[in-house]
């Protein structure tokens, strides 16, 4: 461990020698829940996790599985998320304007680096839908213990924790199996899931496997669109003493999956994660280990799902990524307090380069390039009063990053590799995060909290290393040159949010305003070189960028039988260096939903809207977008049997639509011109069934 994470965590221990809350803010009973309560999208409870604040919020998975392609899909209704759509498997997270590398993601533990420079394969793709059991959101905000090298927020992953036998049971075994249909692009897939455990051990398995072909819409098939999976994840659990050893692995296959936004496909993606997590509980307290190891194995090229552009090379492009990581903390509960304190590591390990297929010239994108993170914190919890409860926490995260000189490249390059391989490429950025919260709970129907944050994230291997001008963006999709910057500085972000919970028995009103200051913002400004006729972009710390917005979310029952609910989220974002819009920023969006239940049977029958967007960014030529409002009906039963079945229709209107943060086409002979951004699906039927024995 680094010098400064030790001596942080050491003083963190020494400074709150009265450890803190045994009841962590979210477990706070909010919103009661009745057996016969209509299924909601977004629920709060106990699936969050500890010290997560009042806006946090729990996906219901079964709700979300339904129509997505990817992991990222599921955060479609979420409020303060958008997602980033570069093709079917591509989705990237955006968390209050600010997407990919400024958002943390947690799956089951491990933070997953891209293998793709840009950003094809982002971390919720290894995720599988199936395996989830808790899709956590945290907007803006997030404590010191669940966050740390990033300023949007925080998503958590896991996966169902072990269930063993008791000692009436002896033995116990379940499972489950499924399939579903895709209209909209053809796809089908199926999945198959089993646990079995003794009062000691525990086994599960899950796995699927599905393929699709272009996605339609209106007009005709967006070319380069289609995919194939194939996701097993297996899972051993046994108890040690008090405790209890888990070890999971996964593993995700794609094949042939399309980026029609992106100048080539991802033809390849192996990934392969193998972790260990051992949990135990004292009479101190209860603390939690964590080890990973992730590995990616990736490859793209420009001629295997589309036609090569008029002059062009066809061109591949391999590229690894490994990760490795642990954590390690303990929840220490003395009466009204609770100390956490944790520290974790973070090392990638990333390799990739470009072949031309017609002459076998090698050209290197980024030559064994490393980013080792090195964590620790402190956050004090507080229950002061049945009303009161406050959360403090500071973090320390030292980073490290290099990368070896390149020797592969053009001679056109043969500057730029000059220049890069004779200066100076080992950093070290040293970041320190504060946050503070309170939460007010006047009454048993309202709550708030106020929150401040100071977070820091230090600069990719993309936006540090990318030595030569080339189109690796890390997903930005704006058919863009960009060039990296060895120079640049830690971003830094300074955030207060306040939210208002109201609830009764029969409803709910949510509402989170936030506003986001970030010194030295990291994108692309235009420089003095050319590339395909437009300014080359080079990474660069502006002085200042201005996130702002809102959050909200309702629901009310007028029954048992029927209810409503819906979600609200805005956010604008500024660049105060020269007053130009930040890129690719969801509009004013959100659904509005009536659920219903007769005879067994559950109805909803939803709108889902955005409001055009023309706050767009001038510096790279984005383009405005429209308004649109869908039409979705869905209508499902489970069983007593253990039998589920659910059909929906979506775009029932059949509108041609397109989502302002889908990127633009860059397929030839497509139904799309170049440049045009790509729509979203037209009408389509969705089936899927599921049996559990």
């Amino acid at each position: 461990m680094k010098p400064v994470s030790l001596c942080l965590l050491m003083l963190a221990g020494a400074a709150f020698g009265q450890p803190a809350a045994s009841t962590p803010p979210n477990t706070k009973k909010t919103t009661p829940k009745k057996p016969t309560t209509l299924p909601e999208v977004i629920v709060t409870g106990t699936r969050l996790p500890e010290g997560a604040p009042l806006s946090a919020q729990s996906v219901d998975l079964d709700a979300a599985k339904a129509s997505g392609t990817d992991g990222a899909s599921m955060l479609g209704n979420t409020p303060g998320a958008a997602i980033l759509r570069n093709g079917p498997q591509t989705g990237i997270v955006q968390l209050h304007g600010l997407s990919g590398d400024r958002v943390k993601i947690s799956v089951d533990g491990a933070t997953i680096t891209p293998a793709c420079p840009n950003h094809m394969d982002p971390p919720l793709h290894y995720a599988s839908r199936g395996s989830m059991d808790t899709l956590a959101v945290m907007a803006g905000i997030t404590p010191v213990s669940l966050g740390g090298d990033s300023i949007a927020g925080t998503v958590v992953v896991r996966s169902p924790d072990p269930r063993f036998a008791t000692a009436e049971e002896h033995s116990i075994a379940s499972g489950e199996m499924g399939s579903h249909f895709r209209g909209s692009n053809d796809g089908y897939g199926f999945s198959l899931g089993s646990s079995a455990a003794s009062t000691g051990f525990a086994a599960s398995y899950q796995g699927s496997w599905e393929r699709a072909n272009d996605l339609r819409f209106p007009g005709g098939r967006v070319h380069a669109s289609g995919f194939e999976t194939m996701q097993h994840q297996v899972l051993a659990a046994m108890r040690l003493g008090s405790g209890v050893l888990v070890v999971d692995t996964s593993y995700v296959q794609t094949r042939d999956s399309g980026t029609p936004t992106l100048p080539m496909d991802m033809i390849e993606d192996d990934g392969v994660r193998v972790g260990l997590r051992y949990t135990v509980t004292h009479d101190f307290g209860t603390v939690e280990a964590r080890a990973y190891v992730h590995t990616i194995d990736h490859l793209m090229n420009n001629y295997t799902l589309r036609r090569l552009a008029p002059g062009a090379m066809p061109m591949e492009s391999p590229a690894t990524s490994d990760d490795f990581g642990y954590s390690l903390g303990v929840s220490l509960p003395r009466g009204a307090h609770t100390l956490r304190l944790g520290t974790d590591f973070h090392r990638n390990e990333f390799d990739a380069y470009q072949r031309n297929m017609v002459t076998g010239a090698i050209q290197d994108t980024l030559h064994e390039a490393t980013r080792t993170r090195f964590g620790a914190y402190a956050e004090w919890q507080a229950d002061w009063s049945k009303k009161w409860t406050t959360l403090l926490g500071v973090r320390n995260d030292t980073v490290l990053s290099d990368a070896a000189a390149v020797s592969r490249f053009p001679g056109a390059a043969a500057a730029d590799a000059a220049a890069y391989n004779n200066r100076d490429r080992s950093f070290t950025d040293v970041n320190f995060d504060i946050t503070a919260s309170t939460r007010f709970t006047p009454n048993d129907w309202s709550a708030y909290e106020l929150a401040f944050a100071r977070k820091n994230r230090a600069p990719s291997l993309i936006e540090r290393y990318l030595w030569t001008p080339l189109g690796a963006n890390a997903g930005m999709a704006d058919g863009r040159t960009y060039l990296g910057n060895p120079d640049l500085e830690s971003e830094t972000s300074y955030q207060v949010a306040f939210t208002a919970d109201y609830h009764g028995e029969k409803w709910q009103v949510k509402a989170t305003p936030f506003y986001n200051i970030v010194n030295d913002y990291i994108q692309g400004v235009p420089i003095a070189r050319m590339a395909a006729g437009l300014p080359v972009l080079q990474y660069q710390n502006v002085s200042r960028a201005d996130l702002y917005g809102i959050d909200g979310s309702f629901r009310y029952a007028f029954t048992e039988d029927l209810g409503v609910r819906g979600q609200v989220s805005y956010v604008r974002g500024v660049n105060r260096s020269n007053d130009d819009n930040l890129y690719r920023i969801a509009p004013f969006r959100g659904s509005f939903a009536i659920d219903g239940r007769l005879l067994g049977w559950k109805n909803t029958v939803e709108v889902v809207f955005a409001a055009e967007q023309n706050k767009t960014s001038a510096y790279n030529g984005e383009p405005a977008t429209s308004g649109y409002a869908l039409l979705n009906y869905r209508l499902g039963r489970d069983f007593t049997s253990g039998l589920g079945f659910e059909v929906g229709v979506e775009n029932i209107t059949n509108e041609r639509y397109a989502d302002h943060l889908s990127g633009l086409n860059r397929v030839p002979g497509n139904d799309l011109a170049i440049g045009q951004r790509v729509p979203g699906a037209g009408r389509f039927v969705y089936v899927q069934l599921n049996y559990k024995f």
